[in-house]
């Protein structure tokens, strides 16, 4: 059978760049396809991540606008403050970072085509163009975002949560007297737990020059959640509007294939994304690392039957740590703004802003919980007539 390529990769975002890379780099011949013009806009992201971001992939010091150290945790009524002696992640310029992980894959020679796919036939490796052109490859990789293409054809279900954002100019000011704090206001994110938008959160994320993003991810459909970005902006600042965004973020479904026929699936398109805070980019770059092995192999050995590896892979790295977090947010989303103010006030009762700093993740959970488990604090911090529920969700004995 001919090919035109060994894969093909539908979507040129950040992490079909960086699987794209991968392939080249160890000399498959590698297409990228997407639609858009320019690639990465508009922006549909908070931008920030870890620390374990270098251990994952390049990260340019021209994208980075700033670097955060901690966080500010805050209810209706309270506010704990976690933090680092050092940097613990970066806000970056997601629409260049989404452009020098393309040219980077171009210069490693993929070919990238500004075309819309509009089919795909994973059982003969044939992608589909708006322009009646036809593409036929060894593997198809769908990178394609939360309304993946490839993953409809697989027959996944797709859920997600609508997700806002803003960019917002406040005064320096305004922050430290919203705070209460005389913390550094560019060294540490606010994020807001309120009973309205559970299971998601509000962010406040400081990029320089006194400007913010400003959103959030709920059950809320975007005209809700834009008025309820407005009224938080209403109720504490001075502020102007720069721009709005908005998108969508997948849940994860375990019950969903990552891998059929020569179809694969990495990032938003397999709902990679962890469950509490909606991000997603590490993991993605990290089954890009894991899945280029097992296309390497199977497009080297002709057997596609490989790729079903990474799927095993995958889910033996992350399906613990997600269920982790499911019960995490399955918790909060019992709690009422009276709930969480107690959680709080016995969260510093019991110091755990400390243990919080020194063993919580922004990338896993699963530690930070285990340390409250093995302190006997989960029933501590708990409202009492919760116990029940609680013992259900995490499955105590």
């Amino acid at each position: 059978m001919n090919f035109d390529f060994d894969a093909v990769i539908v979507g040129a975002g950040p992490v079909g760049s960086t699987i794209a890379y991968y392939l080249c780099r160890n000399g498959l011949n590698v297409a990228i396809l997407d639609k858009k013009k320019q690639i990465g806009y508009p922006l549909q992201c908070a931008g920030i991540l870890s620390g374990h971001i270098f251990d994952l992939n390049e990260l340019p010091d021209e994208v980075v606008l700033n670097t955060v150290r901690g966080a500010f945790l805050h209810t209706q009524n309270h506010i704990l403050n976690v933090k680092k002696d050092e940097p613990v992640a970066y806000v970056i310029d997601r629409i260049a970072y989404d452009g020098f992980l393309l040219n980077r894959a171009i210069e490693n020679g993929a070919e990238f085509i500004n075309q819309k796919v509009i089919e795909v036939d994973g059982e003969n490796g044939i992608t589909f163009l708006s322009n009646n052109q036809t593409i036929k490859s060894k593997v198809i990789i769908g990178c394609d975002g939360y309304n993946s293409l490839l993953s409809k054809s697989m027959g996944n279900s797709q859920n997600n949560f609508p997700a806002s954002q803003m960019l917002v100019k406040i005064d320096e000011d305004n922050i430290n007297s919203f705070r209460n704090s005389g913390e550094n206001v560019d060294d540490y994110v606010d994020t807001y737990l309120l009973n309205d938008i559970l299971p998601g959160f509000l962010w406040v994320i400081p990029l320089k020059d006194d400007y913010y993003r400003i959103g959030l991810f709920s059950n809320q459909n975007h005209k809700i959640q834009n008025h309820v970005i407005k009224d938080f902006l209403d109720a504490n600042f001075e502020y102007e509007i720069i721009e709005k965004y908005k998108g969508f973020i997948p849940i994860f479904d375990d019950k969903n294939k990552l891998v059929e026929n020569r179809l694969l699936l990495i990032g938003d398109a397999a709902s990679q994304v962890k469950p509490t805070s909606g991000g997603g980019l590490l993991i993605a770059f990290d089954a890009c690392r894991i899945a280029s092995k097992f296309v390497i192999e199977a497009v080297g050995n002709d057997d596609i039957g490989i790729l079903k590896e990474y799927e095993k892979k995958f889910r033996k790295i992350y399906l613990k740590e997600f269920n982790y977090q499911f019960k995490v947010q399955k918790t909060l989303d019992l709690l009422s703004d009276e709930d969480l103010d107690y959680l709080f006030s016995k969260l510093r009762e019991n110091d755990c802003e400390r243990l919080i700093s020194e063993y919580g993740d922004m990338d896993t959970q699963s530690g930070l919980v285990k340390e409250f488990i093995k302190r006997g604090l989960i029933f501590k911090i708990i409202p009492t007539f919760l116990f029940k529920k609680v013992i259900n969700i995490f499955g105590f004995r």
